[in-house]
């Protein structure tokens, strides 16, 4: 049972693949590719080229020294296909198609690792995009972690209301309520540009931390490492360069985000916080930089 506890100190640089922080846990971890959809570069990013790129839906498979093995988000699963073979949700799959594989989802890449579905104790969900939770119902027994805010904004939403912010209902687990911890404290450490943090497991290895603006009560996460510490940053940007140069995307996906204004204010959190945390890798989940960063190596 994961409990939450008393903040902790931020995280410090990683050298030479040692714990950022005498005492803090330093987490194993790798990243699984679980499938993409096609989007216009133009569209992700203003001043992008008009072309069409691999959004990968990537996830971070991680083993905590005493909580065991988690998951960040779930990704992928051929359930999408079925999810979105009908209207409305079919919208779904014409606006970003579809490549995904049955070999793809986590629970298949299960055992190139040892493990089976019950050895996942733990899902950290980021946001209830389709793209992040297609792959719950394949773990029965993890307990589900996400922001109370997140699961508020999309409980009672159905058809073309559901769509609109890219949730699917069926994909979430019929036992979710009982299953999930919903988080609404964040009174951890501060991280530079993006506020205070949620210490997921007490002793600063996972610090939660809210990234705004393209989902309600989407979060990243903060992991310390045994490569050095790690910010998965879901949604909050799509490509590194974003953060880099400072580009919001194109106007057009102000239809489907949550809000706008936020999207671009996290995208310069996550500047601020690049600048002065050079030490930590920043993976968004849909960045093509980083997925042949994180899922080539």
């Amino acid at each position: 049972m994961i409990v939450t506890g008393p903040a902790s100190p931020i995280l410090s640089s990683n050298q030479g693949g040692l714990p950022a922080r005498e005492g803090v846990p330093a987490l194993r971890y790798y990243v699984l590719d679980t499938g993409y959809c096609l989007a216009s570069e133009h569209h992700i990013m203003r001043g992008g080229e008009r072309r069409k790129v691999r959004c990968h839906s990537i996830v971070a498979l991680l083993r905590h020294p005493e909580q065991g093995w988690f998951l960040w988000d779930a990704g992928y699963a051929p359930r999408m296909l079925e999810a979105t073979r009908r209207l409305p949700y079919r919208l779904y799959r014409l606006a970003t198609p579809l490549h995904i594989a049955a070999n793809l989802a986590v629970v298949a890449q299960l055992p190139h690792f040892g493990l089976t579905p019950s050895d996942i104790t733990t899902i950290i969900i980021s946001h209830f995009h389709a793209d992040h939770v297609a792959s719950l119902r394949d773990f029965p027994q993890a307990r589900m972690f996400a922001t109370k805010e997140a699961y508020e904004s999309v409980r009672t939403r159905r058809g073309i209301s559901a769509l609109r912010r890219a949730f699917i209902p069926s994909l979430l687990p019929s036992d979710f309520e009982r299953r999930a911890t919903l988080i609404s404290d964040f009174d951890g450490p501060t991280l530079p540009g993006l506020g205070p943090t949620h210490d997921l497991f007490g002793d600063g290895s996972a610090l939660l931390v809210r990234l705004p603006g393209h989902a309600k009560g989407q979060v990243g996460m903060l992991a310390n490492t045994e490569r050095g510490p790690v910010l998965f940053a879901a949604d909050g940007c799509w490509l590194t360069r974003q953060v880099r140069e400072q580009r919001p995307p194109h106007l057009i996906t102000n239809l489907f985000v949550d809000d706008p204004q936020a999207v671009r204010s996290t995208i310069l959190g996550l500047n601020i916080f690049m600048q002065a945390r050079p030490d930590v890798a920043i993976v968004p989940t849909h960045c093509p930089e980083a997925f042949e960063r994180e899922v080539s190596r």
